[in-house]
């Protein structure tokens, strides 16, 4: 399984959160933030959304109206309980797409997308969201989108755990991760690689401060993504 760091950034720097997987058949894309269609291809079998802020969601229209124009057909799209409501809300603004985007929403907990058997875990954001347990029988890829650390999502059992870092050392949160409470979960955590995605400039400045401060606590493989980054599973 090939993972592919599209957008690896926050609402204020880079492009914006999109993962995509690829296996030998099939090809998913985990998130669609600002930014993300300029390097994303549209031969994609499904979108999974992670939660509905803008940083993770506004590209999934602009990729709908590129995949109609250059005759891909219909798009599988993944979410929350509210990504169907959101779909047609932005749709009212473009009312001349309605009759020619091509998708298919599902707000389910567990599916298939060809050969990957996909699970999603409740998160604890400031609104619903949810992390995706993505296995193609041989490995296993946990991304986490926007949450506080919680054990449901680092006990998993899984050859790569992408995990948000947004903010650096001593910020008060219960919506994002911190050094700190990246930590206090470090004794469950059941990742063989752990990589981390959105963090916001003040934790870029001291990402090899976040590495070294997690490896003392626990000696586990880590790694900050770089925009445009691609790793094997």
């Amino acid at each position: 399984m090939l993972v592919k760091f599209v957008g690896v950034g926050t609402a204020v720097k880079g492009i914006q959160s999109c993962i995509v997987l690829e296996g030998e058949n099939t090809k998913i894309a985990i998130d669609v933030g600002a930014g993300s269609i300029a390097k994303l291809d549209f031969d994609l079998d499904a979108v999974l959304i992670t939660h509905n802020h803008s940083d993770h969601n506004s590209d999934l229209i602009p990729l709908l109206k590129a995949r109609w124009l250059l005759g891909y057909g219909k798009l599988e799209i993944y979410g929350v309980r509210g990504t169907r409501a959101f779909l047609e809300s932005a749709l009212e603004s473009y009312a001349y797409l309605r009759r020619k985007l091509k998708f298919d929403v599902h707000e389910r907990r567990s599916f298939k997308v060809g050969e990957f058997e996909v699970k999603a875990i409740p998160t604890k954001h400031s609104i619903e969201s949810q992390a995706y347990v993505v296995s193609d029988g041989n490995f296993t890829v946990v991304v986490s989108g926007d949450t506080y650390p919680i054990e449901e999502v680092l006990s998993v059992e899984c050859d790569l755990l992408i995990h948000e870092m947004s903010l650096p050392f001593g910020y008060e949160t219960n919506d994002h991760t911190t050094p700190e409470s990246f930590a206090e979960l470090l004794d469950v955590c059941k990742a063989k690689r752990i990589v981390f995605v959105h963090l916001y400039p003040m934790a870029l400045d001291v990402k090899d401060e976040i590495v070294r401060y997690l490896r003392k606590r626990r000696d586990l493989s880590y790694h900050i993504a770089e925009e445009g980054e691609v790793v094997s599973v």
